[in-house]
């Protein structure tokens, strides 16, 4: 059994930057990963000659100064070929009939807004502070609804301000904190950007520094136990057989999913257990990718969403299979200035596609497939009010569902946030990335924020953690 300082357990985002952060530490790290490749939701697949990214499509904060510039620049990710989006409009809002855009910087942002509500220029300075609020305890223990509707008293402007976020986190009246709300906005606001490549790129960009740096990161290592001794796991064991000891273990899988590994007599107390597995979790996302035909698509250096509904709070597709908002991302084309592919985005409840959890990948029942089918047609006749005519420009189509999330990254119910966060707990808020056992630790989404922002900043809390405890 080879031994290692630390052995990170899934290679998300989360876990190839924590791995990355604590070799830089001098600490000899392991990544291991149930997949034939890294990347989790970062990573792309490709389909003849084009590339489809899974979860990268844009991420705020980047420029210089921002909140995610820092990070990155330490991490090397600033060496990757991000391309800023539009300055007068990074996100076009189609609603009620009429269009609104998002520019960047957030002056420029609220006098935009100004311009459309003018009668709600005292709740938009309201709004523009919010922004940048630093009250983190008390950001998360206020329901963001009940704050944004205390000051916005036009519905429309409170969807137009709330749109571009049905894709970044789960709009839940009851239950959002306003925590999750102004960090999964603020940062795109203040700068967006798309990466000019796949996603693969960025996992790339990670593992050769960690490898670099003298650790590993293995693929197709399924870990299926974690093996404990004296109040300590000591080692990781994998579906093949083989084990791995370290001094420090740190998973990127989902709390519930790190519960099942430890062993039952672990002095892990079931009630612990027990709150990780029962915490709800957020919505899927359907997302249907769309390869065009070639020069039939001018490049938008911009997202489009298209609302069928007033209300994009709670808009998750459920049972009826009505589809009442779309996303729209266009990929940066390898060659040329045409648009090659589309990711259409849209929120899926796990009811959906629960009659279907028995099946398997690539060997799904017909009405799953037909259920897909529905899904995608209207998809694309929303995105044709922003895009006339987009339907006849498609030549192939590839959808995936929250099913097909459970089974790539062993997500619950395939949540695309994972857990849901509730103002009113204020204990799932913020999860400590401790764990009952002194070696192990946790990092990822579920921990405090999602997204490539969120992530990054929970990876970097969770090394502090590992930093200030009491383990060689």
């Amino acid at each position: 059994m080879t031994k290692s300082d630390i052995i990170i357990i899934g290679s998300g985002l989360g876990g190839l930057e924590v791995a990355l952060m604590m070799a830089m530490e001098g600490r000899k790290v392991l990544v291991l990963e149930r997949q034939h490749q890294a990347g989790g939701c970062m990573q792309s697949f490709r389909r003849g000659k084009l590339a489809h990214d899974t979860g990268l499509h844009y991420v705020g904060g980047l420029s210089e100064g921002g909140q995610l510039y820092d990070a990155f620049k330490s991490l090397g990710l600033m060496t990757l070929p991000w391309r800023q989006m539009d300055a007068d409009c990074f996100e076009e809002i189609y609603v009620g009939g009429r269009k609104f855009c998002w520019p960047q910087g957030k002056k420029r942002f609220i006098a935009a807004m100004k311009r459309y509500f003018p009668n709600e220029e005292k709740g938009l300075d309201l709004y523009g502070e919010l922004l940048d609020c630093t009250d983190e305890l008390w950001l998360q223990k206020t329901n963001a609804w009940e704050y944004l509707t205390s000051i916005i008293s036009d519905p429309l402007l409170l969807q137009i301000l709330s749109a571009p976020a049905t894709c970044k986190m789960e709009l839940r009246k009851e239950t959002l904190p306003l925590f999750t709300y102004v960090h999964g906005t603020a940062p795109f606001i203040e700068s967006s950007w798309r990466l000019a490549a796949d996603g693969n790129r960025l996992v790339s960009c990670l593992t050769e520094q960690i490898r670099a740096l003298g650790g590993e990161v293995l693929t197709d290592k399924e870990v299926v136990a974690l093996k404990e001794k004296d109040g300590r796991i000591v080692c990781a064991v994998c579906a093949d057989g083989t084990s791995y000891g370290a001094d420090i273990f740190v998973s990127n899988a989902h709390p519930a999913v790190t519960c099942s590994l430890v062993e039952e007599c672990s002095q892990m107390k079931k009630v612990f257990r027990r709150r990780m597995s029962m915490q709800p979790n957020t919505f899927g996302i359907f997302t249907l990718h769309l390869q065009l035909r070639s020069d039939s698509l001018p490049y938008f250096n911009h997202n489009k969403f298209v609302f069928a509904a007033s209300d994009c709070w709670d808009m998750a597709i459920d049972r009826s299979l009505t589809v009442k908002g779309i996303m729209m991302s266009a990929r940066i084309a390898e060659e040329g200035e045409s648009v090659t592919n589309i990711d259409i985005l849209t929120p899926m409840l796990w009811e959906v596609v629960k009659d279907y959890e028995g099946s398997k990948l690539f060997h799904r029942p017909k009405a799953y497939e037909e259920m897909k089918a529905r899904v995608a047609e209207q998809c694309i006749a929303l995105a044709e009010k922003a895009i006339p005519g987009l339907g006849e420009k498609v030549v192939k189509t590839w959808s995936s569902t929250p099913l097909t999330y459970r089974d790539y990254n062993m997500t619950p119910e395939g949540s695309a946030f994972g857990f849901r966060k509730d103002f009113s707990s204020p204990m799932m808020t913020i999860v400590s990335p401790k764990t009952q056992i002194p070696n192990l630790f946790m990092t990822g989404q579920n921990l405090m924020l999602h997204g490539l922002h969120g992530v990054t900043m929970t990876a970097s809390y969770t090394c502090q953690e590992i930093k200030n405890s009491t383990i060689p």
